[in-house]
């Protein structure tokens, strides 16, 4: 018995050591640590949002007319909307929604665009002719473009938007799939599992695909900034979530009217999703430098 715990022993410490070692790594640049630190509370902050929120139901949508754009203060840290609702409660039930249209966003497009960029770089032909040619029609254009036009056509609303985000992101994942499948199919344990007789279908999910991911969750962890942005550009134009959703962009929009009397109203939402995107950007170089054997700190 305890000669069968061993190994068990050995593979669980070998792990933990090496979580521990990538984390040393992770945080070796203290900017990284800030955006690891930002991106935490940021999630802590939206799951326990009807615990922190001062006012929970103002944060979910009901309207206080009586408290109607009142300066930061004591009672309204960060002040009062148009409709009497606490901004800082808002923001707060906003955090919910745009990390989760984030998330979702880059998973689905990464579901799509992984398998579609394995299959072209391993066996090219012509499935790599027309998966390119595709992807080259949709990366001729601005994503945020791309996702205007698609909204437009399904309709105002945040189900749409995420839809349409989906549409203009996963181009970018399978091209960087499949230039990573091409230099890795051609490496000698690739051919030594084709001589052996290891199915393709095998070979290219189970050997080549963990050793893409590196650049993939790279490009990933960049990307969930990029898709919060847009995701508030189209709510600010009325695209993407619909009033009462306490989105960013759309608290952002609806300040528009009081910029000059009422500063607070877009001011802080705004510096959320700068702040938000910025952790977002670092974690994103952070990993890049630990992941990307090119730029790995030593």
């Amino acid at each position: 018995m305890k000669a069968q715990s061993l190994p068990l022993q050995h593979r669980l410490k070998r792990n933990l050591d090496g979580v521990r070692v990538f984390f040393r790594l992770l945080f070796h640049n203290r900017l990284t640590g800030v955006g690891v630190v930002m991106i935490g509370l940021l999630t802590m902050m939206a799951i326990l949002a009807p615990y922190l929120a001062p006012y929970p139901t103002q944060g979910a949508g009901k309207v206080f007319p009586e408290a109607r754009l009142l300066p930061p203060g004591p009672g309204h840290l960060f002040g009062t909307d148009d409709m009497g609702r606490d901004i800082l409660s808002r923001i707060i039930y906003g955090a919910r929604i745009s990390l989760s249209v984030s998330v979702i966003t880059v998973v689905v497009a990464l579901l799509i665009a992984i398998p579609l960029g394995v299959w072209a770089g391993y066996y090219g032909g012509w499935v790599d002719e027309v998966l390119m040619r595709v992807t080259d029609i949709f990366l001729s254009f601005p994503p945020l473009l791309i996702a205007i036009v698609v909204t437009s056509f399904l309709g105002p609303s945040l189900q749409n938007a995420v839809i349409a985000i989906v549409i203009a992101w996963w181009p970018w994942y399978s091209r960087v799939a499949r230039a990573q499948v091409m230099a890795i199919k051609e490496r000698p344990f690739v051919k030594a599992s084709k001589c052996i007789g290891t199915s393709n279908l095998v070979i290219m999910f189970s050997q080549i695909l963990p050793n893409i991911l590196a650049p993939l969750i790279i490009q990933a962890s960049m990307d969930l900034g990029g898709v919060i942005m847009t995701a508030a550009s189209l709510s600010f134009i009325g695209l993407g979530a619909q009033p009462p959703q306490p989105e960013w962009g759309l608290i952002v929009a609806s300040s528009r009217m009081y910029l000059l009397n009422a500063w607070w109203y877009s001011a802080f939402p705004g510096l959320t999703i700068l702040i938000t995107v910025l952790s977002f950007n670092l974690v994103g170089d952070g990993l890049r430098e630990v992941l990307d054997p090119r730029t790995k700190v030593r």
